[in-house]
């Protein structure tokens, strides 16, 4: 895509973009961890440090433990009022991952008709406000495609991609990129929980990101 001056660019999911960010910074440079100590700290430096003739804005959107049910709840206060030109979008996990970790808390879990209605709605919601939309898939850092939590992730994915198409929005499959360095390092070189980056999937995540909007590393 071709980047515009003056553009203001958001992240919006759950503690993957999160990442421990300074809510009370209002996404002020100035202020101590705007954007956390996740990949959106990464993008929002490199864009800064690289391309400060952009004069780009950088929101981070994420909070911790959401569900596409949580973005819904939030969507005018933490994307439509900030008034994005470009969202980038990446939910699903929790939604996977409450059914494994909460399992008798059933009112938390998301059955996959929920998710695929919710994530429709909110690909319809972020076109709505901005002039791009970059969904990112959800994933698990585990290369057994045989575990519950891979399988339904890997659903969730399909689902993600599928309503992405339809809806004319450009699709990042972090599954498939987290897939191949798996095939080189143990997922545990990325994620102790096989769900929060470390550094290096933070670098990975950040680079795709950077690889959507056109710009490149090499500076």
């Amino acid at each position: 895509m071709e980047i515009k001056k003056n553009s203001r660019i958001l992240f919006f999911g759950d503690s993957v973009t999160d990442a421990g960010r300074n809510r009370n910074s209002k996404n002020d440079i100035m202020v101590q961890k705007p954007f956390g100590d996740g990949y959106v700290d990464l993008v929002a430096g490199m864009l800064q440090g690289f391309y400060p003739q952009f004069n780009l804005r950088v929101f981070n959107s994420g909070i911790s433990g959401n569900t596409t049910r949580d973005l819904l709840d939030r969507f005018e206060t933490d994307v439509a009022q900030l008034k994005p030109d470009i969202i980038f979008m990446m939910i699903g996990v929790n939604d996977a991952w409450r059914h494994f970790d909460s399992p008798y808390s059933t009112e938390y879990h998301i059955s996959l008709s929920e998710y695929d209605s919710n994530i429709r709605r909110l690909i319809d919601l972020c076109t709505g406000v901005a002039d791009s939309l970059f969904v990112m898939s959800p994933y698990i850092l585990d290369t057994n495609k045989e575990d519950a939590m891979r399988i339904m992730i890997d659903e969730f994915v399909a689902l993600c991609k599928g309503s992405a198409q339809e809806n004319n929005a450009a699709f990042i499959d972090m599954q498939s990129v987290f897939d191949n360095v798996m095939n080189v390092c143990h997922p545990y070189v990325f994620s102790w929980d096989r769900v929060h980056p470390d550094r290096a999937a933070q670098m990975i995540i950040a680079r795709e990101v950077m690889h959507a909007l056109g710009l490149s590393l090499d500076c």
